[in-house]
């Protein structure tokens, strides 16, 4: 109510009054919505609990994981391990492809294994799952901190976004120089880098589909006529590249600078390119299997893989979080604000491109 005006003593006696009910209103309803936070909160905690004395009482789980190397994958479920006592998770890593062939055959053969997948890119995957209602239906209480960028990927009690990886460039800098270093995603189909290449197969690698269906409709397809005349050498996954990479058996490939860093770190000549044309932001989701042998286990582990400890493991191995908004540094100490990223392509339209773009591509590299 918009205050009348008064004349003389009243005035300033009646604005008093009115501020200190003003601020004992205020007041109120922070207290009332702290009250309401820490009940939340304990109610989460207390949900949790329940989870883990659940877990407590099933045998160790089995994940089914392509979005990172097996390392980072063992270090995620040790960590869990650590915070939970006595939970185990077992690992078991392949491509995007190898991890959605394997769940295939599960299926078929009515044995679900993995209680919780988490693979690269929701294309066709997951779609494949969900009209297949192959996956339980689960809201994690971690999902309303997902950050606003990466909330159009939800499928709602389904499929959740666990993080994001830069797919970039990567250079031999021994016998490449900084002058001569490819720059932007054109470099691949320039004659100067023949017999120089290492390219993964989108066929197998969910990060490699991504960079096909978004580089199709981006520079056609005379742009992949281009590398194909340039004679790469065709891997299963962008992680296989880097030891060609480091190597020098092929001077220049297509990564994420999740999988250069380490390479880096450990003294091999390898340099990261984020392309002037635009790093692609490719989405890790999780999700958890209906009929999970360990559905307990799964559903506390999913809420593992968007809290804070496993986020503190993504930032460390160059990877972004889809909770909490951290912000990690970049190969050679950029910031996401530094480079240009692609957007992210809508899920609908990532699913039409996915099989279409990756069985031309076969067509034309074989495989």
């Amino acid at each position: 109510m918009r205050p009348v005006p008064l004349h003389c003593g009243m005035k300033t006696v009646l604005g008093s009054v009115t501020r200190l009910l003003a601020r004992s209103a205020l007041s109120a309803a922070i207290a009332a919505g702290s009250l309401g936070l820490v009940s939340r909160h304990a109610l989460a905690q207390a949900d949790l609990g329940e989870l883990e004395k659940a877990a407590r009482q099933e045998t160790p789980m089995t994940w089914y994981v392509s979005f990172y190397g097996t390392e980072i994958a063992e270090k995620a479920a040790a960590a869990f391990s650590t915070k939970y006592p006595g939970l185990t998770v077992k690992v078991v890593r392949a491509t995007t492809g190898g991890t959605f062939q394997r769940l295939n055959q599960d299926l078929r053969a009515n044995n679900v294994v993995a209680s919780v997948v988490t693979m690269s890119g929701i294309g066709d995957h997951y779609g494949e799952l969900l009209r297949g209602k192959h996956l339980a239906e689960f809201t994690p209480k971690m999902a309303d901190k997902i950050i606003e960028q990466f909330k159009p990927t939800i499928v709602p009690n389904y499929v959740y976004p666990m993080a994001g990886g830069l797919m970039a460039m990567a250079y031999n800098n021994k016998n490449v120089s900084a002058a001569d270093a490819p720059k932007a995603w054109s470099d691949f189909a320039d004659p100067k880098w023949k017999g120089k290449i290492a390219v993964g197969d989108p066929g197998f690698s969910g990060f490699d589909a991504a960079l096909v269906a978004w580089l199709s409709v981006e520079k056609g397809w005379d742009y992949f006529k281009g590398m194909k005349a340039n004679d790469p050498l065709v891997q299963r996954s962008t992680f296989d590249s880097i030891t060609s990479l480091s190597s020098g058996e092929r001077l220049m490939a297509p990564m994420p600078d999740g999988v250069a860093a380490p390479a880096i770190e450990k003294g091999n000549p390898v340099t990261v390119v984020y392309p002037t044309d635009g790093s692609l932001l490719i989405m890790g989701f999780t999700s958890v299997m209906k009929g999970a042998p360990q559905p307990n286990t799964a559903k506390l582990f999913t809420e593992f893989l968007l809290g804070p400890e496993h986020a503190k493991i993504l930032i460390e191995n160059y990877y972004d979080p889809a909770t909490l908004g951290a912000e990690r540094e970049l190969v050679g100490g950029k910031k996401l604000k530094d480079i240009k990223i692609v957007p992210l392509l809508p899920s609908a339209e990532y699913a039409t491109l996915l099989k279409s773009s990756t069985d031309q591509w076969r067509d034309l590299f074989g495989g």
